[in-house]
């Protein structure tokens, strides 16, 4: 699915979305996630995140 698509269905402009799919946000918004895995008819949003723990030295 193009990002194109994935914005339309979830409703999520392609500026938010873009830097969500390449990895470059540290941060992301509940809602987002949540209106994607309804776009991608998931049932389960941790199918779609983990959380992993940085060390810091």
């Amino acid at each position: 699915m193009s990002m194109r698509e994935l914005g339309r269905l979830s409703d999520i402009d392609i500026s938010k979305l873009s830097p969500l799919v390449n990895g470059k946000r540290q941060r992301v918004d509940i809602g987002h996630l949540q209106r994607i895995a309804e776009a991608l008819d998931l049932d389960d949003i941790n199918s779609m995140i983990s959380i992993e723990t940085i060390e810091n030295d």
